[in-house]
């Protein structure tokens, strides 16, 4: 196949799919959308209950890590969604954007048009929330974003938990504020997941100039001089080229935009050269400053039949039947329906962990196995980690997997903010609302309380929240891959538009970060 587009999108994730929709709304302008894995049509996928039942399956990537020293020489487990939606199709659903302060530190480094007040109206615009309405949320956009029913009785303990610990009521994280306690929306319309797919690709799949092409894997970018211009990928084992008269734009995710770039000859000298793969141009910050939220989790038994259990394969025949007569219930609900932004140390600016309230007594981590026990978990995050690690290259065949090190708690205020996100979380758990319920405590247990004591248990459980982020970072110092326009320096006619561009990782979950850059970045491209 020779085929000539205006535009390839390489990666159907949560912002390809975001820029398959606005570039191909003129009929003119042909588009195509290249992804690795399949269709989203699972009801796995659909089912908000059975997200941990897609990871390590077909649609998800399941990378490792490389061991990581400072967890005790684990390799965690990094779930990447593989299939039309990307990680937007497997992950939580959780409707979060991060903390004003993230987007104007954006802008204070040289980006300009990347502070609060000039992404704001991208997230507006992505956004069709179905509860709130105010100044800070759309109305009208693809994306349903959807409150949890009113009225759950361990989220209303919850609330009362973390208000008697001094964390105030805060109805919505997204709005004027971020600190506080409070409700989480999910992405989710009528019960059922709404990912990038669902909001705005498969709504204008039928639009003659949308080409979308899966089980395409991106092998390598073709160029002419300096120009990028098409992109040569393995499809059902036969190797395909595909041109692109106006630009290519990789949109592969944090750990697979930086292997195509360097497995097309731009990236660092160095390591290009070891791989024996002709340079093409030395930018030294591909696949470098990667971050992720790593989180720790506390997790007790309680002594009441209040929690479904989610991840068990059993499921309860009447909860099937109540949600595909499309009343809801359990298998509706993502299990995590409220948390808390906080502050690790009172001098921070702004919270530097993120809470979450699980209704279900989950692993420590996605490898561990699950429980059918009636429990609860209490997550904590690092919002802005200090570790920076690096995602680089096993070898020139681009069918190897990457090499992907966090390099996490290489800092140690990253180890100081994680155990502080644990006795925040025992501080709930052990509030008085919680009285009646509380049963024993299985993580981190009850004799562990010293600081020596959790950080060793944050050492031996604390996992990845499936963020990655950085590595095609936006600026203009030596260590940058993309300008403000999202332009990879020295290259014409290419963009990388995913959470690979982010200088620093949102104070937040990355999927609506994410998309609100793909509706930037499509702005930028039709108006450019």
């Amino acid at each position: 196949m020779n085929s000539i587009y205006d535009f390839i999108i390489i990666g159907a994730g949560s912002a390809g799919c975001v820029l398959a929709n606005r570039l191909s709304a003129d009929p003119a302008c042909r588009v195509l959308l290249l992804e690795a894995g399949g269709e989203d049509d699972s009801h796995l996928i659909r089912t908000p209950a059975y997200y941990s039942q897609l990871q390590d399956g077909p649609c998800d990537w399941a990378d490792r890590t490389v061991p990581q020293t400072h967890l005790g020489g684990r390799r965690i487990f990094v779930p990447q969604g593989r299939v039309l939606g990307g990680s937007s199709a497997i992950n939580y659903m959780i409707y979060m954007r991060g903390n004003r302060g993230d987007y104007d530190h954006w802008q204070q480094l040289g980006n300009d048009g990347w502070g609060y007040d000039e992404v704001l109206p991208y997230f507006v615009k992505a956004e069709n929330n179905q509860t709130i309405r105010d100044r800070y949320h759309g109305m009208a956009g693809p994306l349903s974003v959807a409150s949890h029913p009113l009225g759950n009785a361990l989220v209303e303990r919850y609330f009362v938990a973390a208000q008697e610990v001094g964390i105030p009521f805060n109805p919505d994280f997204n709005g004027e504020k971020q600190e506080g306690c409070g409700p989480m929306q999910a992405t989710v319309a009528n019960h059922t997941r709404c990912s990038s797919a669902t909001a705005y690709l498969h709504p204008v799949r039928s639009r003659p100039n949308l080409t979308v092409l899966t089980h395409g894997h991106a092998t390598r970018l073709l160029f002419r001089g300096n120009r990028a211009i098409g992109v040569e990928c393995l499809r059902f084992g036969v190797t395909e080229q595909v041109y692109a008269d106006s630009e290519l734009i990789i949109s592969s995710g944090a750990l697979r935009s930086p292997k195509l770039l360097l497995l097309s000859g731009i990236g660092p000298k160095r390591e290009l050269e070891r791989l024996g793969i002709a340079v093409r141009h030395d930018l030294p910050g591909v696949g470098k400053n990667l971050q992720d939220h790593i989180h720790t989790r506390v997790r007790c038994e309680i002594n009441q039949a209040l929690t479904f259990p989610a991840l068990s394969p059993a499921l309860k025949a009447e909860e099937i039947k109540e949600y595909e007569a499309g009343l809801g219930g359990a298998l509706a609900s993502n299990f995590l329906e409220a948390g808390a932004f906080v502050k690790s140390d009172p001098q921070e600016e702004y919270p530097g962990l993120q809470l979450f309230f699980l209704m279900t007594l989950s692993p420590d981590y996605p490898e561990a196995g699950t429980s059918n026990r009636h429990g609860l978990s209490f997550t904590a995050y690092v919002n802005r980690p200090d570790s920076r690690g690096t995602v680089m290259l096993a070898s020139a065949d681009p069918l190897d997997r990457p090499i992907v090190d966090f390099n996490y708690l290489n800092k140690a205020n990253d180890l100081r903010c994680a155990v502080t996100g644990v006795r925040w979380n025992l501080n709930i758990l052990y509030a008085r609302a919680f009285d009646d319920i509380r049963g024993a405590e299985v993580a981190p247990g009850i004799s562990l309380r010293s600081n020596a004591e959790l950080e060793s248990f944050v050492r031996r459980t604390a996992s990845t929240t499936w963020h990655p982020a950085g590595t095609c970072k936006m600026g203009s110092d030596d260590m940058a891959v993309v300008d403000s326009s999202l332009r990879v320096h020295g290259i014409e006619a290419l963009r990388v538009v995913d959470a690979s561009i982010m200088p620093t990782v949102v104070s937040g979950n990355t999927n609506a970060p994410t998309i609100m850059i793909a509706e930037k970045a499509a702005d930028i491209i039709l108006n450019g």
